[in-house]
């Protein structure tokens, strides 16, 4: 996501990635206790909902974006009430990474 702060000047898509694909490219989700194919619940892989909550607060830009035509799309399967519940649980995990970063910059 930090590749593409610029608006895609440097990059001509944002880097980002849902648990599944994590979990295909590397041994980072072995044992762990979340679904990587959940983005909503409390088994939901926090990547996944971190994924879909980027994708909807940028929704206008990324549709232009032609490289993200197939993501975008993928939104249209979300409804109303999934979404909400993404973005809340979405702004759950960063008040809590926030916090965690607080602490250790103690």
């Amino acid at each position: 996501m930090s590749q593409f702060a610029d608006g895609g000047v440097m990059s001509s898509k944002p880097y980002v990635a849902t648990g599944r694909y994590i979990q295909r490219m590397s041994n980072y989700c072995v044992g762990c206790r979340f679904d990587p194919a959940k983005s909503l619940g409390d088994d939901a892989c926090p990547f996944t909902t971190l994924y879909w909550d980027f994708l909807m607060r940028h929704e206008t830009p990324l549709r232009a974006n032609r490289r993200m035509g197939f993501q975008v799309r993928n939104l249209g399967r979300l409804n109303r009430g999934d979404r909400a519940v993404i973005r809340k649980q979405a702004d759950a995990l960063r008040d809590t990474l926030a916090a965690e970063a607080r602490r250790y910059a103690r």
